[in-house]
């Protein structure tokens, strides 16, 4: 309840002359309906001037008290009427100690915005959703953010930035490991997310409990999980036999045409039947940006020629990965396919058959040979285990 009121204590440096006073109070508009009850509205008064705002609460007359301006006790849906006023009330007094602390200037109107999540200063994720709206996005990553917002959403929706704490981001690790029984990487990429938006507010001057650099979100790389050349020619025998399965044919052809030619989903799924009629393919990486050509092998257009729907109809990613998982298992392949996993079997089986480093690093388009140089890692621990030949 707010029925006393308590002198704010402010932070050093901070000055009280620089934010105007205001009453907050809650009225009976004297209004009946069809019902016999009249709305509540929350008035705000200051320097002279006075707003209200439509709480979209409705009671009875008589179960209102004028004095204590909340339902009386034991009246009609009086516990959760006076809740959701305490709650509102909770809500104004979190934004002004908010822009008080962030040292901005605080009038009615911004403060109805800030009540109502019309501007983003004093709660977190409309500041994201604002935020990811002026960001200049790849629409994959704005598709991402978008995606991350929902998650934060979905584990509380009114985030005040007073809440950032080191214990909430540890809640909603906790949140992403137990409820959405996230890998640790997707969480790592959650949190690498949220970062970004924290660093932002920094930026802006907006108040924070909390420094950005304890925030440690892990790593967001993972196992990078590679098919051998063994496997890709089992996948390849598959596509090629006659008892493939009918929904199987065209997302394994997708998989093996970036098995050897590294290209991203994104990309191949950006590429027509006419852009594959000669020796080389020219595109746009949608990652880098950069304008980029590979040379066409015969057997990337060999299996692009055994099947007239290659790059003339598609499926979503999520139907794609799934067909994966059954041709992984009709195929006895025991490891998790998804489809960037061909990129990495293309990198792996390029450095097994005897490629250098430096072409492939421009085959794949990385900017860093570090990148790169991931795969020879690879490749390299591979060789070593090579000693337990010895043992047979």
């Amino acid at each position: 309840m707010f029925r006393k009121s308590y002198p704010l204590i402010y932070p050093q440096g901070v000055s009280s002359k620089i934010f105007t006073p205001m009453n907050i109070n809650f009225y009976l508009k004297n209004y009946i309906n069809k019902e016999g009850k009249s709305p509540i509205y929350m008035y705000i008064t200051s320097g002279g001037k006075r707003e209200r705002i439509p709480m979209d609460i409705f009671i009875k007359p008589a179960d209102w008290d004028n004095s204590k301006r909340r339902a009386k006790p034991k009246s009609e849906n009086s516990e959760t009427i006076n809740l959701l006023l305490d709650q509102a009330y909770t809500k104004v007094s979190d934004i002004r100690v908010h822009y008080r602390l962030s040292k901005m200037h605080l009038s009615i109107d911004k403060l109805i915005d800030e009540f109502k999540n019309l501007t983003p200063n004093h709660d977190f994720i409309s500041f994201m959703k604002h935020h990811t709206e002026n960001l200049i996005l790849r629409p994959s990553s704005y598709k991402k953010h978008l995606s991350e917002i929902k998650k934060l959403e979905e584990f509380k929706k009114f985030i005040p930035f007073s809440e950032i704490t080191m214990e909430f981001v540890n809640n909603y690790r906790g949140f992403l490991v137990n409820k959405k029984k996230n890998a640790p990487t997707t969480i790592a990429f959650s949190l690498k997310t949220i970062l970004k938006y924290i660093r932002a507010a920094k930026k802006q001057g907006i108040f924070l409990n909390l420094d950005p650099s304890d925030i440690k979100p892990g790593s967001t790389k993972g196992n990078r999980v590679n098919l051998t050349l063994e496997e890709v020619d089992r996948l390849k025998s598959y596509y090629e036999s006659g008892f493939i399965k009918p929904h199987h044919r065209l997302t394994l052809g997708y998989f093996l045409f970036s098995c050897y030619t590294s290209l991203r989903i994104s990309d191949v799924k950006n590429l027509k039947r006419d852009d594959l009629t000669g020796d080389t393919i020219m595109y746009t990486s949608t990652k880098t940006r950069n304008n980029h050509t590979i040379i066409l092998n015969k057997t990337a257009k060999k299996i692009v020629e055994e099947n007239e729907d290659l790059f003339a109809k598609w499926t979503s990613d999520q139907k794609m990965n799934k067909a994966l998982k059954e041709i992984a298992n009709i195929c006895s392949i025991k490891k998790k396919v998804h489809f960037h996993v061909a990129r990495h079997s293309f990198a792996t089986n390029f450095l097994r058959k005897g490629g250098k480093i430096e072409d492939l690093q421009v085959i794949m388009d990385h900017s860093d040979i570090q990148t790169t140089m991931v795969y020879v890692h690879i490749v390299r621990a591979e060789s070593v285990k090579s000693i337990y030949l010895m043992d047979e």
